[in-house]
């Protein structure tokens, strides 16, 4: 077998199936010396440019695509035959952004926390489980040449959200319809990601402008056995719900952009990717929030009663006992319905009949 093959996969001119650069001296980057902007009907405000890095738990070169549910994904940097894969480990990308699937193509984009050395991955077919004893060979490499990886991820989610800067303290936790998300802190000090064109560098603006209502609502379900393991059941949690914006508006939040640049991509590329993460009840445990923020009041108590209203004509039931049968027009006090006047007069004539006997 060839370097820089595995049994069918593709080799490009400039990456190397593993996602290796061809030209061992070559910089992960697309030219810091190159003039780039986001096109204005661009649906990514990610520059290519700067979509290349290195994993900080193998260290193996990955290219990063905003996914389509507002998430980011890392990409193994090359596409690969669609017959090689799963369904499920199958990308492709339309516009810049990555979406589920080989969208119908013989090459697909396949992610790569599915073959990061630093996680255990399931047991799989045999091309998979050669193409992930390569990058391990090469994580071992690596370290032996001085590389000092940071520790070890518990899972595939940990590796894909590694582009979230670390945040000490307290992070929220946002709703928007059944999804949740994790913030990069409190909501009031989410800060814009946006280039301000005067100065170059990040903006200082908030996202926020008080759009949301906290509430409390039921921690999620975990699945899976270590789930079944914690004790959440009727537990709740309070969070920032953005129920009533439009979508537009929620599309501003997730691009973590201030009112001055939601333009959408033609106000200017990002100086640093958002910093949403998807929220995981079991991996964000300590960002919980089980107890009423001290500054929310809770809403005043209304009244929902609503007076009993009868369009119906009023109706007098029979005077005698257990008798549910009724009348709605105007009968005299002691009235008896049709039944029971028979039931009484049959009463009356079999009475007269022992009183007359000789």
């Amino acid at each position: 077998m060839k370097a820089g093959t595995v049994k069918g996969f593709v080799v490009s001119e400039r990456f190397h199936w593993d996602g290796s650069p061809a030209d061992e001296g070559a910089q992960p980057s697309f030219g810091s010396y190159r003039t780039m902007r986001v096109h204005q009907s661009s649906p990514s405000t990610l520059l290519r440019r700067n979509a290349l890095a290195h994993c900080r738990y193998c260290g193996e070169l990955m290219e990063y695509y905003d996914r389509h549910d507002h998430g980011r994904i890392p990409m193994v940097p090359k596409a690969l035959p669609s017959a090689r894969f799963p369904v499920q480990m199958r990308w492709h990308i339309l516009r810049g952004v990555a979406l589920p699937g080989d969208g119908g193509e013989s090459h697909c984009y396949v992610p790569h926390p599915a073959f990061c050395a630093a996680v255990d991955h399931p047991e799989s077919n045999y091309e998979l489980t050669q193409a992930r004893a390569v990058f391990r060979r090469r994580f071992e490499k690596r370290v032996k040449q001085g590389f000092i990886p940071a520790l070890r991820p518990s899972d595939e989610d940990e590796v894909a959200e590694q582009h979230v800067e670390p945040v000490d303290g307290l992070r929220h936790v946002i709703a928007y319809a059944s999804l949740l998300w994790l913030a990069p802190g409190k909501v009031e000090d989410i800060q814009c990601v946006a280039r301000a064109w005067r100065t170059g560098e990040r903006c200082q603006n908030a996202v926020s402008h008080n759009e949301g209502a906290w509430t409390e609502i039921e921690i999620p379900y975990a699945p899976g056995r270590a789930g079944q393991e914690v004790l959440w059941s009727g537990s709740t949690m309070w969070v920032y719900a953005l129920h009533t914006l439009y979508p537009d508006e929620f599309r501003r939040w997730m691009q973590q952009r201030c009112i001055q640049h939601t333009g959408g991509a033609g106000m200017g590329d990002d100086v640093l990717p958002p910093q949403w993460v998807r929220f995981r009840p079991l991996a964000h445990d300590k960002f919980i929030l089980r107890d009423r923020p001290a500054h929310v009041e809770l809403p005043p108590m209304v009244d929902t009663r609503v007076a009993s209203i009868s369009l119906e004509p009023e109706r007098t039931e029979c005077a005698t006992p257990d008798c549910r049968n009724g009348s709605v027009a105007k009968v005299p006090k002691g009235w008896l319905c049709y039944k029971c006047v028979r039931v009484r007069e049959h009463r009356e004539r079999t009475h007269q009949k022992w009183i007359q006997r000789p």
